[in-house]
């Protein structure tokens, strides 16, 4: 490997590094653009209602919380100073577990109208996301939806976005295929939305809906 390469790798473990503090995060999603690109995902794809019951796969600090109106809201993440965060700024309207949630008694089955994995997927190989899909389908109510963001390469995508997309901090990028092969099975049910307009930065995300 080249110097060049190896001073490349290691400016991107730093930048993962970095985004591991929830201060840090945020001010790298605003940066990027993250209110427009919540703002969007919460009301064209997202959709909730007041009430509803949101599980939230991934939550981060909860930067999703301030675009939602009141539902009830259980949020997971394996990071401790996330959760902190989370609980710190928004403990007062939602629960938030530091745990895998595929490794969490979730007992209510059949009970969320709405999950979501936003930014997840991208950081999972596929027997972990398969995962992610059959558990989001037990917890969701028949004709709920599961809603997930992620970084994507495909044809066609200039060079600056393939660049920026394929140096995200997930090690698991893929194609719309490669996503779509793993949410198809589980769901039959899939919507795909490919957007390159969300973030101040040259950028392809995939966004999928899939409905029990």
């Amino acid at each position: 490997m080249c110097p060049h390469s190896l001073d490349r790798a290691g400016m991107i473990e730093q930048i993962r590094l970095l985004l591991g503090f929830p201060g840090i995060y945020r001010l790298f999603g605003t940066l990027l653009g993250g209110a427009y690109r919540n703002t969007v995902l919460v009301s064209e794809y997202v959709r909730p209602k007041a009430g509803d019951r949101i599980l939230d796969i991934g939550c981060g600090p909860g930067a999703v919380i301030p675009y939602l109106p009141r539902v009830e809201y259980i949020g997971f993440d394996i990071s401790q100073k996330y959760i902190s965060a989370a609980r710190a700024s928004f403990g007062d309207r939602a629960t938030f577990i530091c745990e895998r949630v595929s490794t969490y008694p979730l007992t209510r089955y059949s009970y969320f109208d709405v999950a979501l994995a936003i930014g997840v997927l991208h950081h999972l190989d596929d027997e972990e996301g398969s995962h992610l899909f059959r558990l989001a389908h037990d917890a969701l109510k028949p004709g709920g939806r599961l809603v997930t963001l992620d970084g994507c390469l495909m044809k066609g995508q200039s060079w600056a976005a393939r660049y920026f997309v394929s140096r995200d901090r997930g090690q698991h990028v893929r194609t719309s295929e490669g996503y779509l092969q793993i949410a198809s099975s589980v769901f039959s049910d899939i919507a795909v939305s490919i957007r390159h307009d969300l973030l101040r930065i040259p950028y392809t995300l995939i966004i999928l809906e899939c409905t029990r």
